[in-house]
């Protein structure tokens, strides 16, 4: 009885876990290329001086399917259709992105919101003093006025499992999975925006599966504290 309340309670455990995902993945439905995240479980079986417990294992993961592609009509944003992230340059090192809502700094470095700059081959993109027409080319090429001020860094990886994420839909990855031969196949289109990946609908209806299979859980335990409690008391009449 004791195991089937600790099966019970490593499901609740579980069940939580799943939820915190769920929430998170809501809450970012709508951030510019936000990237799902995923759980799943796995039993572990172990065998200790002849005796089998069972664990759960819990894997989190990133869902890096791209999103889709939003109009917006304004020349700092870009949205890359196909492989590949925008590389920026952070205070705390490199990072990598889907996110291509930039803007302008004060010295005309084209940055995010939170000044992280946008990279070209030759170092963080300029527009020069007084440029009027910027253009981004669907190879990455940026123009200003008709003159090449730089080529974006589109940085693809041999592995997306080893993006870890930072926060702000940014990720850091070790520099031997950066893919330096491969041919990324993308198109960079300006003006527009990556969405989320995240399906609300689907979302919403996990949540639901989920609570139920979480009150399951808690009902079994309730269960077996009840009869736990009948025994004893049984016991000691």
């Amino acid at each position: 009885m004791i195991d089937g309340i600790e099966l019970a309670a490593s499901g609740l455990d579980a069940y939580a876990n799943v939820q915190e995902i769920i929430a998170r993945n809501l809450a970012n439905a709508n951030t510019v290329g936000f990237k799902k995240n995923t759980i799943s479980f796995k039993s572990i079986l172990t065998d200790v001086n002849g005796v089998e417990t069972s664990s759960l294992q819990t894997n989190y993961g990133i869902d890096q399917s791209n999103g889709n592609l939003i109009y917006t009509g304004n020349n700092l944003d870009i949205a890359i259709d196909g492989g590949g992230f925008f590389t920026l340059e952070t205070d705390k090192g490199m990072r990598y992105t889907r996110n291509g809502q930039f803007q302008l700094s004060s010295n005309g470095e084209i940055i995010t919101d939170t000044g992280s700059k946008l990279l070209g081959q030759s170092g963080p993109i300029i527009i020069p003093n007084g440029g009027r027409e910027i253009v981004i080319d669907n190879k990455g090429a940026v123009r200003v006025d008709g003159k090449n001020v730089g080529e974006l860094i589109i940085t693809n990886f041999t592995d997306l499992t080893k993006l870890t994420p930072t926060g702000d839909s940014m990720f850091t990855a070790p520099l031997e999975t950066i893919n330096v031969n491969g041919d990324v196949k993308f198109r960079v289109a300006q003006g527009y925006l990556e969405r989320s990946n995240v399906n609300v609908v689907m979302e919403m209806v996990d949540m639901i599966t989920n609570m139920r299979s979480y009150e399951a859980s808690n009902n079994v335990i309730k269960t077996f504290s009840d009869l736990m409690e009948r025994l004893i008391s049984n016991q000691t009449i």
